[in-house]
């Protein structure tokens, strides 16, 4: 197969081209990845030479304006990437005839009434802020492509940047003697980037996955807080510093609780791990000689 991803360079992407690689049936699928410096995704031209150029067999459109503060202080990149940027991945996808699969997110919703087990793909997304409003929009673009598959995830970990990484920037500072202050009122489902990876490998190919919508994360419902004491626990560290979301300076709009029920995937691929299972496997791949975390 031909992959062809988006947002190579980003965290997902990474792992993502990672995964193809390290798998013996995928190592020699070829793969194309593409970022902001071969393109940018709002340029409709660019996109539609690309993918043609390429010629995916599917299309795996992970590139987003993910930063939900700056979304909402200036909605126009964000619009521009993740609703135009959507747009014009879904139309060389038709025209072409490739399998498009779009991460989206768990801030689709609320986060004011989840479900005993978290949401479902069935319960109705309602976004608080220009992101999740955004991701929602790519959502409802995407379903134009006939062969396409819709994966909502959530709080993901295990990349190299601490800026976009939270478990990874706690992690630095535990091994630096800080303590870091973390939010103890808002709940997910906190993912591990090889888990996800690993799951859509296994849906790409069009012939064998689900199309529609599907939700992958890791099982559990956590806070970052609770995330941040399993952390220090692994790391032998002193404990984070509580802290409530309405203190945390934030300016757009987060879910409470946007735990997503992964059930309906484990049809499709296998039962995604829980979450602290995950954060286990992360710590053991933490090098901590030279008191920090080495890329991965």
């Amino acid at each position: 197969m031909r992959v062809y991803v988006t947002g190579a360079d980003g965290m997902l992407g990474t792992a993502l081209r990672h995964e193809l690689a390290a798998r013996p049936e995928t190592a020699d699928w070829p793969v194309l990845g593409v970022s902001l410096a071969d393109f940018d995704i709002g340029d409709e031209a660019a996109v539609r030479d690309s993918i043609a150029d390429f010629r995916p067999d599917v299309v795996v459109h992970t590139a987003a304006n993910a930063v939900v503060d700056s979304c909402e202080r200036d909605p126009g990149p964000a619009l521009r990437v993740n609703v135009g940027g959507t747009h014009h991945v879904a139309d060389a996808c038709r025209r072409h005839g490739s399998r498009l699969v779009y991460i989206s997110s768990d801030y689709v919703f609320d986060g004011r009434a989840p479900g005993p087990a978290g949401y479902n793909e069935d319960d109705i997304p309602d976004p608080v802020s220009v992101y999740g409003l955004s991701k929602l929009a790519g959502e409802r673009i995407v379903e134009a492509v006939p062969d396409h598959l819709v994966v909502r995830t959530s709080w993901l970990y295990g990349g190299t940047d601490p800026r976009l990484d939270q478990v990874l920037a706690a992690a630095r500072e535990f091994l630096d003697g800080g303590r870091p202050r973390l939010i103890d009122d808002q709940f997910s489902s906190p993912t591990y980037l090889p888990d996800l990876a690993s799951a859509l490998v296994g849906l790409l190919p069009g012939a064998l996955a689900v199309r529609g919508l599907l939700h992958i994360a890791n099982r559990g419902r956590a806070s970052w807080y609770q995330v941040g004491m399993a952390l220090a626990e692994r790391l032998g560290t002193a404990h984070p510093v509580p802290m409530s979301m309405d203190d945390a300076g934030f300016v757009g709009g987060r879910p409470r609780d946007s735990r997503l029920d992964s059930t309906r995937a484990a049809a499709f691929v296998h039962a995604m791990p829980h979450w602290t299972d995950a954060l286990a496997r992360y710590c053991a791949r933490l090098a901590v000689a030279d008191r920090g975390p080495v890329d991965h």
